[in-house]
């Protein structure tokens, strides 16, 4: 037991890497290891801040709970598993997958074409960060599934075929690919941390607390940058040269977000520079990152002002379009104004991705390829809200010095848009319901004459959702707070914008819905 024990520590030894972020990293260790049928856990390679590592021992017990029940494992993709340790005082997020072993990726002489190696690659954090490290989990999973999937795998795939060990192929990748991008990962999320919106919001350090502001910065532009901001579910990009009225502005929308979504967002920072010891040179690492809610950046300074600090491919990638909203010429605008089609046309973009992951060609879908960065050229002004308009027309009639009462009124107003989303919901499954009740009837009557064809037909001469009659039974005034209370319907009832924006609904996908019911 104690020799396997010293060997791991030899091998961290000469496998370790450095890695540094402003303020520190945000991960106390994180660590790549493979299932040994011999020695059990081994552990390949350790990223840290600490040039002296003294837990080596704790690391290895780690790797030991990550994979110590997946031998023989045959599940594809990326596995993610969570582990509060208070005893050991941490906790992990482990990433577990398999490689298929080809005839030059042997670790030892045994091994047979067709084997899989299995792989733990897992985060180490104090247990004292577990409150703050779970409201950002998601977008911490989601980061890493993409650090993993394109540049660790895709080149180990890529890799397959060639005569070499297991174990210096897994190096050559980590040395040219991997650690580069572990690095600016690390630094994004010690970014988050420290720069995060605060919570509870200071109400004097937005816009609300100082009435004069909203004058100053016109009440019609507040307006618009808080109705963008719903209609894109909360996901909006600030700049300026200012980066004190970015900031507010930042923090007056960060009123509009739930704790756990403030805490996956960004202020706006000073540059920094960042020397590891592999001599990469980060300066200036804040950029456009897919999945953050809010964030802000200052103002590009060239002839184009028309110009974005980011490409078009980066805005694509985001789950929901972006606000884009310009302090210094006080303009909204935003990215694919029309939800339904943004969301159909990234499911696309995705399952052609996953389709071509199975092959061994790049794909060319979800990559930054696209060098050009972004115009406003291809951005929409979005649409008003009588809701928005209300609500600041009554926010500024409240008192200001008074605590808790503009927070609590705007506490309100997000309920009040969640109540009607949840009603919204309601309604499109009572009409979804009666159209399968209808195709149904249909097709039973015309089922003599036309056989099982008759489904398909019946279902698509039935008319799509009337959008009309929902908005005066549900009482929403303009379109604009349509798309306010369906972009909360959304994350109730994914998919709910198809149903209700989508210009072309499917037949098919009523006969779908016709088993749920």
């Amino acid at each position: 037991e104690m020799s396997r024990y010293f060997r791991t520590e030899l091998e961290l030894h000469h496998r370790k890497h450095q890695i540094q972020a402003p303020g520190g990293i945000y991960f106390s260790s994180v660590v790549l290891s493979v299932w040994d049928n011999i020695h059990g856990p081994k552990i390949l390679h350790i990223w840290t801040a600490d040039r002296v590592l003294d837990e080596d021992k704790k690391l290895v017990t780690i790797a030991n709970f990550t994979l110590n029940d997946e031998a023989g494992r045959d599940q594809e993709g990326i596995e993610t598993k969570f582990y509060s340790l208070p005893k050991h005082g941490v906790i992990v997020t482990a990433f577990v997958f398999s490689l298929e072993t080809s005839r030059g990726d042997r670790m030892r002489s045994d091994r047979m074409k067709g084997e899989k190696d299995i792989f733990s690659f897992f985060l180490v954090l104090p247990y004292s960060e577990i409150s703050e490290y779970l409201a950002r989990y998601t977008f911490c999973q989601e980061k890493v599934e993409k650090l993993l999937d394109d540049n660790f795998l895709h080149y180990m795939k890529k890799m397959s075929s060639e005569r070499a060990l297991l174990i210096d192929k897994v190096d050559k990748v980590i040395t040219d690919h991997f650690s580069n991008q572990l690095q600016k990962l690390v630094i994004l999320m010690a970014s988050i941390r420290d720069h995060s919106v605060p919570y509870p919001i200071d109400i004097k350090q937005t816009f609300f607390g100082n009435m004069s502001d909203i004058a100053k910065q016109s009440s019609d532009f507040l307006k618009k940058a808080i109705t963008s901001h719903l209609q894109t579910g909360g996901y909006t990009v600030v700049l300026g040269q200012d980066s004190e009225s970015v900031n507010r502005m930042i923090l007056t929308l960060g009123l509009f977000l739930t704790s756990k979504e403030q805490k996956t967002s960004r202020l706006l920072y000073p540059p920094v520079a960042v020397e590891t010891q592999e001599g990469i040179n980060v300066d200036n690492f804040c950029h456009y990152e897919p999945g953050l809610y809010l964030q802000g950046y200052i103002s590009m300074d060239t002839n184009n002002s028309s110009l974005l600090p980011f490409t078009k491919n980066e805005l694509e990638d985001n789950c929901m379009p972006s606000t884009i909203i310009n302090m210094d010429k006080l303009e909204v605008w935003v990215f694919n104004i029309n939800l339904a089609n943004y969301i159909r046309e990234r499911s696309e973009r995705i399952r052609k991705f996953e389709e071509e992951k199975k092959g061994t060609r790049r794909s060319e879908y979800l990559s930054y390829n696209d060098k050009d960065l972004c115009n406003y050229e291809i951005c929409a002004k979005q649409l008003d809200s009588s809701l928005v308009q209300v609500f600041l027309r009554e926010v500024q009639l409240l008192p200001v010095n008074t605590p808790g009462v503009i927070e609590s009124y705007t506490t309100q107003f997000i309920r009040l848009l969640n109540l009607k989303a949840f009603a919204l919901v309601k309604y499109v499954e009572a009409e979804l319901k009666l159209h399968c009740i209808l195709s149904r009837t249909a097709a039973e009557q015309q089922a003599s004459a036309m056989g099982d064809h008759s489904l398909q037909l019946a279902a698509s001469s039935l008319p799509r959702m009337n959008t009309t009659l929902l908005m005066q039974n549900l009482s929403i005034n303009t379109e604009g707070d349509l798309r306010v209370i369906v972009t909360k319907a959304e994350r109730i009832r994914p998919m709910t914008c198809l149903d209700v924006l989508d210009p072309q609904e499917p037949a098919a996908k009523v006969l779908a819905e016709f088993d749920t019911f």
